[in-house]
C-alpha cells in the first residue's frame, strides 16, 4: 500500500497527490504514464521506446527542474495537502508528520515532464468496539430498583440485636480509698484518745476535773464514728471497682463523719465553757487549766478528711450509662431527709426555736462551737439527702444513704437509750431534759430508710431491664 494511503487510512484525512513526471507515446503522441507498458490508445509497447518530445509547458517545467537537479537524475515530488477531515481524529494517538521526498535516478532519453493530478477519496466506517454494541438511546430499558423481597435476608433487626451489659471497670486504686483508710485510722484513734483535760488548783463545785474521752462525752459517739468510717471505707473500695453508687456512699459517709466531728467538738467545748463560767462567778479562788488533748485534734482531722473524701467522690457524679432513679421516689426521699434534719431543732417544753442559736441560762455562757456543731451536723444530713436524690443518679443514691449512716445509729441508740449517756442527733432538742429523739425525727428517719430501700430496688430493676 502506498505511504500516502496508509497515512490517510490511519488519520482519516483526504489527500491530494500530484505526480510531476510524464511521457508521450512514440507512435500516436498521446500522453501516457511512465509506469505504463503499453499505450492505452494505440497499444504500442512503451518499454523499449524513447520518450516523446515534451510539450512547451512540460519543457519549461523541465528547465525549472534542471536548475535544481543533476542532469541524469529526476526528482519525484510528492505533495500532501490536507483538504478536509472526513473522520474525527483520535486525539489520544500520537501523530508524527514526516515530509517525504523520494529521489530516484531515472534514465531518460530526453527531458520530458508530465503532470498528473489524482484525487482519491475513501469513506471509512467506524469500527465497532469489541464487547460493545451500538444501541440507540431510546432502546435502553428504564432503571428499576431490585426487588428486596427476593434478596437474601442478612440482618432482620430486633431478633439479632443483643444488648450487652455495661462493662465493669477493673480494680483501680483511687485516692478516695487512701483518704478513707486514713480517716478510718484517725477515727479509731479518736475513740481511745483523750479529748480534753480539765484541772483546778482546788476542788470546785460544778467542775468535773480530769481527762475525758469520747465515751464520756457521749456513750454512743465512739460507735457512731466507727460506723461512719466503716461505711466510708466500704464505699471507697467499691468505687475502685467503678461503682458510682459506691463513690457516693463514701462521699455521704464522709459528710456524715464531718457532721459527727462537728457535734463531738461542740460536746467537748460544752464542759470547757461550763468550767470557765463557774470559775468566773465562783467566790473561791482557784486556777482552771484547760487542755485540748490529742483526741480533740484527731476529731478535727477526721472532719477534714471526711470533706476530702466527699470532694474526691465528686469525680464519679456522672450517670455512667446507668438508668436514672425514679424522680418521684427521689423527691420524697429528699423531703424525708429534710424532716430528719429538722426534727432535732424542734423546741419542746416551752422553749423557742431561737434557743437553737443562743444560751438560755444566764449563769452559763455556752460556746458558739456547741451551737455550730449541732447545725453543721443536721445541715450536712439535709445536704447529702437533697443533693443526692435530686440528681437522680446512682451516685446520689449512695450519697443520701451514706449521709444518714452516722445519724442512724445516734437515732437508734438514743431512742432505745443504749449506753450510760447516749446523745441523739444534734444532741437533744431545745428545752428537752433527755436525749430521746423527737417524734418528727423518728418519722423522718423511718420514711428515709423505707424510701431509700424502694429507690434502690427500683434502680436495680431498671438496670436489669435495660440489660435485658
Amino acid at each position: 500500500m502506498p505511504p500516502v494511503r496508509r497515512l490517510r487510512e490511519r488519520y482519516g484525512h483526504r489527500r491530494t497527490i500530484s505526480y510531476s513526471r510524464g511521457m508521450r507515446c512514440p507512435r500516436c503522441g498521446i500522453e501516457v504514464s511512465e509506469h505504463q507498458k503499453f499505450c492505452h490508445d494505440c497499444g504500442t509497447s512503451l518499454s523499449d521506446s524513447a520518450p516523446a518530445p515534451a510539450s512547451d509547458d512540460s519543457v519549461s517545467d523541465q528547465n525549472e527542474a534542471d536548475q535544481t537537479t543533476e542532469p541524469d537524475e529526476t526528482t519525484e515530488r510528492i505533495e500532501v495537502v490536507d483538504v478536509a477531515a472526513t473522520e474525527p481524529v483520535d486525539a489520544t494517538e500520537r501523530v508524527e508528520v514526516v515530509d517525504l521526498a523520494v529521489t530516484e535516478p531515472v534514465a531518460m532519453t530526453e527531458p520530458v515532464a508530465m503532470t498528473e493530478s489524482v484525487a482519491m477519496t475513501e469513506s471509512f466506517e467506524t469500527a465497532e468496539v469489541s464487547g460493545l454494541a451500538a444501541t440507540p438511546i431510546g432502546e435502553f430499558e428504564s432503571f428499576a430498583p431490585p426487588n428486596t423481597a427476593d434478596m437474601p435476608r442478612i440482618f432482620d433487626g430486633h431478633p439479632d440485636l443483643v444488648e450487652y451489659p455495661i462493662a465493669r471497670e477493673p480494680f483501680r486504686f483511687r485516692i478516695i480509698f487512701l483518704l478513707a483508710l486514713i480517716g478510718a485510722g484517725a477515727t479509731l484513734m479518736t475513740i481511745v484518745a483523750d479529748v480534753i483535760d480539765l484541772r483546778t488548783t482546788r476542788p470546785a463545785p460544778g467542775i468535773v476535773t480530769g481527762s475525758q474521752t469520747l465515751e464520756q462525752l457521749g456513750s454512743n459517739l465512739g460507735l457512731a464514728g466507727f460506723i461512719g468510717a466503716a461505711v466510708m471505707v466500704l464505699g471507697a473500695l467499691l468505687s475502685c471497682f467503678g461503682l458510682r453508687w459506691g463513690a457516693g456512699l463514701a462521699g455521704g459517709a464522709g459528710l456524715a463523719l464531718t457532721g459527727w466531728a462537728a457535734l463531738a467538738i461542740g460536746l467537748a467545748e460544752f464542759p470547757i465553757a461550763v468550767a470557765q463560767s463557774i470559775t468566773r462567778t465562783s467566790s473561791l479562788e482557784f486556777t482552771l487549766r484547760v487542755t485540748r488533748d490529742l483526741g480533740w485534734w484527731l476529731i478535727v482531722g477526721v472532719g477534714v478528711i471526711g470533706l476530702l473524701v466527699f470532694a474526691a467522690s465528686l469525680r464519679s457524679i456522672g450517670a455512667g450509662g446507668r438508668p436514672a432513679l425514679n424522680p418521684l421516689i427521689a423527691a420524697l426521699t429528699a423531703v424525708a431527709t429534710v424532716v430528719v434534719a429538722f426534727g432535732p431543732l424542734v423546741p419542746v417544753d416551752g422553749a423557742s426555736f431561737a434557743d437553737n442559736f443562743r444560751s438560755v441560762d444566764p449563769t452559763r455562757d455556752l460556746p458558739a462551737a456547741f451551737f455550730a456543731g449541732r447545725l453543721v451536723e443536721v445541715g450536712l444530713i439535709a445536704l447529702a439527702g437533697v443533693v443526692g436524690m435530686l440528681i437522680v443518679r446512682s451516685y446520689g443514691l449512695g450519697l443520701a444513704a451514706g449521709g444518714v449512716s452516722v445519724s442512724l445509729w445516734l437515732w437508734v441508740s438514743s431512742l432505745a437509750e443504749i449506753g450510760a449517756a447516749p446523745v441523739g442527733i444534734a444532741g437533744r432538742n431545745p428545752g428537752a431534759d433527755s436525749t430521746v429523739p423527737h417524734a418528727v425525727t423518728s418519722v423522718g428517719m423511718v420514711a428515709t430508710l423505707v424510701l431509700l430501700v424502694v429507690a434502690a430496688a427500683l434502680a436495680t430493676y431498671r438496670l436489669t431491664r435495660s440489660a435485658r
